[in-house]
């Protein structure tokens, strides 16, 4: 791990994973200075998942998972709506220590950085049909479009890209993103496609 750095949090019902893209439409003040701010120092922000058994907020602050995803803004323009659209890519996984809201209600984290073990397991028997899969999906043309960042010599990356592209929940992706090792990572989204009926 790495050491604490404050960062803005963006707390959706929805999350994104590690490589994979996410459009947004922005229109909350706080937000679209959060953005701005972003642009101009070349920093990120977290896009955290809110907890679905309630989505109230607790005291203060809305009530999420620890476990999230550091994001970059990789394109922005204004809609035909008059709304700001950004697309962010997930970078890293982090875990936040603390959280806090600034006057503006924009909420702050104090964020640590978790370094993943990845290895390549492209040739284990029990995940060669998982890498059969994320071939043949992202060799699709509409998926070519997306340009994700698939390295297919980290199993990590496999699991993440497979896990965006097919319909998961974001409580699957969330237990998905949380989970420490990666062949459990790997073995949890085979039962997954399994209830699927991939």
């Amino acid at each position: 791990m790495t050491r604490l750095t404050t960062t803005p949090l963006f707390p959706l019902t929805i999350n994104v994973l590690p490589g994979a893209y996410l459009p947004l439409q922005i229109f909350e003040p706080r937000y679209i200075d959060m953005i701005k701010n972003c642009l101009s120092n070349s920093e990120g922000f977290c896009i955290v998942l809110i907890k679905p058994e309630d989505d109230q907020e607790l005291g203060d602050l809305p009530n999420h998972y620890d476990i999230a995803t550091y994001v970059e803004i990789v394109d922005f323009n204004q809609l035909e709506n008059g709304l700001l659209g950004i697309t962010v890519q997930g970078k890293e996984k982090i875990k936040i220590s603390e959280r806090w809201k600034q006057t503006d209600e924009l909420l702050l984290g104090k964020i640590t950085k978790v370094q993943e073990e990845d290895n390549d397991l492209s040739l284990d028997p029990r995940f060669l049909d998982l890498w059969d899969m994320v071939k043949e999906v992202t060799s699709h043309p509409e998926i070519k479009k997306l340009n994700l960042d698939l390295d297919l010599n980290s199993s990590k990356s496999v699991c993440y890209i497979l896990a965006s592209i097919l319909p998961l929940t974001p409580l699957e992706k969330q237990t998905i993103l949380e989970l420490d090792q990666t062949v459990d990572k790997l073995d949890y989204l085979k039962d997954v496609i399994k209830k699927l009926g991939g």
